[in-house]
């Protein structure tokens, strides 16, 4: 293989390897108005409170954790009272909303 055509491949797979990395960390575009809904849908609200900030539950109003965190903690709670959220029953896309509308909230 030639040096420049090993250094096209090398290039690739550099690009390649960074995109992944990227897509991992990359926080999809939410909508305020559908988190807000989604949040009441999934009775979020119950434990949370009407404004993430004033329930029995944690306060999750102005959340600080980074997206994949939120997801993964969604479809996996290290609580007790907290009902896992699979894919099937809130989609990524939909968990992206809620966090959208959470991070609008003041703390």
């Amino acid at each position: 293989m030639s040096l420049k055509c090993r250094n096209a491949v090398i290039s690739l797979l550099l690009s390649g390897f960074a995109m992944i990395i990227l897509t991992a960390c990359f926080t999809p575009q939410g909508d305020i108005e559908e988190g807000k809904r989604w949040y009441v849908m999934h009775n979020c609200y119950a434990c949370h409170g009407t404004n993430a900030n004033d329930g029995r539950a944690v306060e999750i109003s102005g959340i600080d954790m980074g997206f994949s965190s939120f997801v993964a903690f969604l479809r996996n709670p290290d609580s007790p009272s907290m009902p896992p959220f699979p894919e099937s029953k809130l989609s990524k896309d939909d968990a992206a909303d809620i966090y959208t509308w959470l991070k609008t909230l003041p703390k």
